[in-house]
């Protein structure tokens, strides 16, 4: 069913699709869906009969005939057929009659040509801007008047700006999409990769996709043996045959030469398989032969069609026998393996060569052509000659320098990264706006390709299409190579009967006088009823029968038909009065059209390959992924966009100017008619105090961002750090707009971000204590606390207890409603910082900071609804003993905390003594060492026992808190984070729980060198590295990396965050 339905996605995508090509490609690739389908349906007799008739082609016609006789004589054994399989039956029946029709006729087997529509169409891959355009102009003015160092400048695409545009333009779907390019970007440093589109696995080295294509996905035909798979011809013997002079030698007088004078013979000097030293013969008919000979060669070996069993079948031909000459001689007069030997031939056997060479194709008319033009036509659109850098903080993306110049080079086909430590730009003079025409094209790109869709989406029809042909010429490749096997078989068993045939000449050479001789024909038929049963692997019994059968007919071809085999015994019994010569006769003669059709069978083998091979590159080159052609247009949209905000704000400025230039003469104006007036009445001018309020304008001082819900999804605290430079959106007066308007002409954005962030909530946050910075990060990266509080964020958004610091409300807060963005990180944490200090004695300890923000977050309480600690957090611990000696079971107390404290070295020294025992059994071994005194206050006896830990509930976030010396080596550091399971099973270390109760690790907080935190967390598979700086994150990847990355930066993870695994 999904070879039927796929087949048909294809057919129906041909008959749409108005490009010829694509049309071809589309109707190829549905081709083997249909062929391996087992329905009643004409559709691939049908798909064959469009190709042929866009192709004019034979070989497509004979397939659709043949395709068609074969679903026919399905349909007549089907018994009695309904309406539907009435009207297949003739539709294939019609096809059969036209497709006839046209093999008679003669095809041209012409590729079509693309029409001059869609010559058209491919002109048009580029949408020009017009340069008259006021708003176009309005772009150039600006670009001119911009200094040489604001022109660079804006070359440099602030990643954290283009996040939070992204996020703005496309939501959630557009931050995954852009992080996933910057992903791949920055981990691989190339832009381009292969991605296999029916598993969606990425490479970056095209050798290994290729290979991926045919071991994983029927990319290259698999035959049993490799024994008999025919190979090219090598690039030394084509050259041996090119540098050759192919001139015709006296068979006579060599022979004659090495009879009599072989020490001479044996001296020639042989210079690239060729002697000059043996003598010519002024033959013009041979050497006409032989020329055409080196022709045909040289011609197959150019187009990849001439195998190596052909050459070697020359090869093979003795020379000089008529004159007696031995092959042993020949062999020390070095005549061996050289395309000389042919030269001794005479004409009859050289035409014989020729005729069968005349008899191999140059190439195949299969309409590969046509599948390369499409995919050149789908290429052309997204291939890219600009190149784009990072700086090595990976904190913008360089766009490359030539275009300030104008110069844009060839397609950059490799797509490779280099990180920039220096000014990219330094040695660059920008010159003309040529920038601005590049800003103002679009490239015409498939819907497909165009962000933040799945490039996965991109050409995927085309790829499919390609596959699927791949996979039907693969099935020609099958088909030759299993008729090739016939041909060989048949030709061991012609062997196998001249060898027969010439015992028994050695029998009747040595027998008595007078006994009777056997016939070749007899021998032949006693033998065919000795092996008529042995029916093992071919060549076998069964086919000795058959061979026999058209050697004694005197047939021109080998039939295999293998239908009737007492029929075939028969007929062999009865021609048992066939002469010996006759026999012999035949058997040569279909010794000869077998090795000739082995040799056709090679030849046609390395045309399908070649085809294969073709469509193979295709599909290669179709699969190729440019990310930068992914991004160009967003790229090309956010800079339009930033250099408008430039042109505004000039424009702005430029307003502004004018507007205070105006007043400012309207007040002098009124000023001296005031004088004039009171000079006139001759009253004296009183001095007095007044304000111009149309002059003077009220500044507000700069707003903090609020604290309300948004309904626009926002990003989470991981990616707003990244935005911290990015703009404010802070109210300001028109002075202030003015300020900022001239201040943007000579600072870049980020120098003007932060002259407007300068307030005392951002100056908190550059005092913020690196600790309780990961220490939140952390805690923020727990999916089950973010669900939580999301869900009850109505519940405690208002609720203010007393000295409990109002600032962990907030920033928590503006966390559930995902509210934290651009600089409001920063602002939120400098608060949180100020506030714990004021309640809390604060501590650089990551450890003491959690159990602060826990004891004092008033989010956690709430009338409503459970405390989020106790929920999240809290571990209901009971602590049960049962004396050794007294027996006594007292009972204790229900104890809270938030999770267990170990000693980093204990952790260490076990897990190095024990080897392969897990975590859980190494916190339970560290337990154990606690013991409880029976109390005697209750008529206990006093003596130390071990405790036994129960809990009832699993809190969804078990914590493990490491205490460290701070004085660890890298070693050390390697072998505790080793020990450290990513995934742990409490109900080994507690006891009342269910077995596997299952934890895996999400976030945890490091102490590295000179007090440096970080935090590291478990996000899409893997895991990410957060610093206190803005842009500080890096992929680290698998567990194992994190390992190495630990050891390497001496990082020391003090609090692991657990998290339960749903079952």
């Amino acid at each position: 069913m999904f070879n039927f339905l796929q087949g048909s996605i294809l057919y129906q995508l041909a008959n749409r699709e108005e490009n010829s090509d694509m049309k071809f490609a589309f109707f190829l690739g549905c081709v083997e869906p249909f062929t391996q389908d087992y329905g009643i349906h004409a559709f691939a007799a049908v798909s064959l009969f469009e190709i042929a008739k866009q192709l004019d082609s034979a070989l497509y016609y004979k397939k659709a005939v043949k395709d068609a006789e074969v679903s026919l004589s399905f349909l007549e054994s089907s018994g009695e057929l309904d309406s539907a399989e009435r009207e297949t039956k003739g539709t294939l029946e019609s096809i059969l009659k036209k497709a006839e029709l046209r093999i008679i006729l003669c095809c041209t087997g012409k590729s079509s040509e693309p029409t001059l529509e869609e010559s058209k169409e491919e002109a048009r891959d580029t949408i020009r801007s017009d340069s008259n355009n006021p708003a176009d102009k309005r772009l150039r003015s600006h670009w001119a008047s911009m200094s040489a160092e604001a022109k660079k400048n804006f070359m440099k695409i602030s990643i954290s700006k283009l996040r939070g545009y992204v996020e703005r333009l496309y939501g959630e779907e557009g931050k995954e999409a852009l992080e996933e390019v910057l992903d791949s970007a920055t981990t691989n440093k190339k832009w381009r990769f292969w991605m296999c589109r029916t598993c969606s696995q990425k490479f970056f080295y095209v050798k290994k996709f290729r290979n991926h294509l045919e071991q994983e996905h029927g990319g290259k035909y698999k035959p049993a043996t490799r024994y008999h798979t025919p190979e090219m011809l090598s690039e030394v013997w084509a050259g041996i045959i090119f540098v050759g002079g192919w001139e015709p030698v006296d068979a006579v007088a060599a022979a004659e030469m090495i009879k009599t004078r072989l020490e001479f013979v044996k001296e020639f000097v042989y210079e690239n398989g060729w002697s000059k030293d043996w003598p010519l013969a002024a033959d013009e008919e041979r050497s006409k032969l032989l020329k055409e000979i080196q022709f045909l060669l040289v011609s197959l070996w150019e187009r990849k069609a001439l195998p190596f069993t052909t050459l070697g079948w020359m090869l093979e031909f003795p020379i000089l026998a008529q004159f007696e000459v031995t092959e042993s001689l020949i062999t020390e007069c070095g005549l061996v393996e050289t395309p000389q030997r042919i030269c001794f031939w005479d004409s009859h056997e050289l035409k014989r060569i020729l005729d069968l060479l005349k008899l191999f194709k140059f190439e195949r008319d299969d309409g590969t052509d046509l599948v390369c033009r499409a995919v050149e036509r789908l290429c052309g659109r997204t291939r890219v000659k600009e190149k784009i850098e990072f700086d090595d903080q990976f904190s913008f993306m360089l766009l490359d320098r030539r275009l300030l110049r104008g110069e844009i080079a060839p397609f950059d086909d490799e797509g490779k990264i280099d990180v920039c430590k220096h000014d990219y730009y330094a040695k660059t003079q920008p010159q003309g706006d040529d920038i601005i025409t590049w800003l103002l094209d679009y490239p015409r790109i498939d819907g497909s390709f165009e962000f933040p869709r799945s490039v996965r989406a991109h050409n995927l029809d085309t790829c499919v299409a390609i596959l699927r042909a791949i996979h039907y010429t693969c099935r020609d490749w099958g088909t030759k190579y299993v008729r090739k096997l016939e041909y060989l078989c048949y030709r061991k068993v012609l062997t196998d009967a001249k060898n027969l045939c010439t015992s028994e000449d050695e029998r009747r050479r040595i027998a008595p006088e007078g006994e009777a001789d056997v016939a070749y024909a007899s021998l032949l038929g006693d033998r065919c009823e000795e092996l008529k049963t042995d029916k093992g692997e071919p060549p076998n019994g069964v086919h000795f029968v058959f061979a026999v059968r058209d050697i004694l007919e005197g047939a021109s071809q080998p039939t295999f038909d293998f239908e009737d085999l007492e029929a075939s015994l028969d007929l062999i019994h009865g021609h048992q009065d066939l002469s010996d010569d006759k026999v012999l006769e035949s058997i040569e003669r279909l010794s000869f059209v077998v090795t000739n059709k082995v040799l056709l069978a090679d030849s046609k083998i390395l045309l399908i390959e070649n085809s294969r091979i073709s469509l193979l590159n295709e599909l290669t080159r179709l699969s190729a992924i440019d990310y930068r052609s992914y991004i160009r247009n967003l790229l090309k949209r956010f800079m339009r966009e930033e250099l408008n905000e430039l042109v505004k704000m000039d424009a702005k400025a430029k307003v502004a100017a004018a507007e205070a230039d105006l007043l400012s003469r309207e007040k002098q104006e009124k000023e001296k008619k005031s004088r004039s007036k009171n000079k006139k009445r001759g009253v004296i001018k009183k001095t007095s105090t007044s304000t111009s309020a149309d002059t003077e304008h009220n500044v507000e001082p700069e707003s903090s961002p609020p604290l309300k819900p948004v309904e626009e999804e926002c990003a989470e605290p991981e990616d707003t750090l990244s935005g911290e430079r990015d703009r404010l959106d802070i109210s300001a007066n028109t002075d202030n707009q003015e300020e900022a308007a001239k201040d943007m002409q000579t600072m870049h954005g980020e120098d003007l971000l932060l002259k407007h962030m300068e307030s005392p909530h951002v100056a908190a946050a550059t005092r913020c204590n690196l600790a309780l910075d990961m220490t939140l990060k952390a805690l923020c990266k727990i999916k089950v606390l973010k669900e939580y509080l999301v869900r009850n964020r109505q519940q405690f958004a208002d609720i203010q207890e007393g000295q409990i610091p109002y600032a962990l409300r907030d920033f928590f807060t503006a966390f559930a409603w995902k509210e934290i963005k651009d600089g409001m990180y920063s602002y939120l944490l400098g608060n949180v910082l100020a506030s714990l200090e004021e309640v809390h004695s604060m501590s650089r300890d990551a450890a003491e900071l959690l159990v602060s923000i826990l004891e004092f977050w008033p989010c956690w309480k709430t009338p409503d609804i459970e405390s989020c600690v106790t929920h999240i957090f809290t571990l209901e611990e009971y602590e049960r003993m049962s004396c050794s000696k007294c027996r006594k079971n007292p009972n204790y107390p229900e104890q809270s905390s938030y999770g267990v404290v170990m000693a980093a070295d204990f952790i260490r020294d076990l897990k190095c003594a024990f080897g392969k025992m897990k975590l859980e059994d190494i916190l339970k071994l560290i337990r154990m060492e606690y013991t409880m005194l029976c109390d005697t206050k209750t008529e206990g006896c006093g003596k130390a026992n071990f405790v036994q830990h129960i809990i009832s509930r699993c809190p969804p976030i078990f914590t493990i808190v490491l205490i460290w010396e701070k004085n660890e080596t890298a070693n050390e550091i390697h072998e505790t984070t080793k020990a450290l399971d990513w995934e742990i099973d409490i109900s080994r270390l507690y006891e009342g729980l269910e077995p596997n109760t299952t934890y895996r690790l999400v976030s945890m907080v490091g102490c590295g060198e000179a007090e440096e935190y970080l935090c590291l967390a478990f996000r899409k598979n893997r895991w990410v590295s957060y610093r206190h700086e803005a842009l500080a994150k890096k992929v680290v990847g698998t567990w194992k990396n994190v390992i190495r990355f630990c050891e390497e930066r001496k990082i020391r993870p003090e609090i692991l965050f657990y998290e339960a695994v749903t079952k």
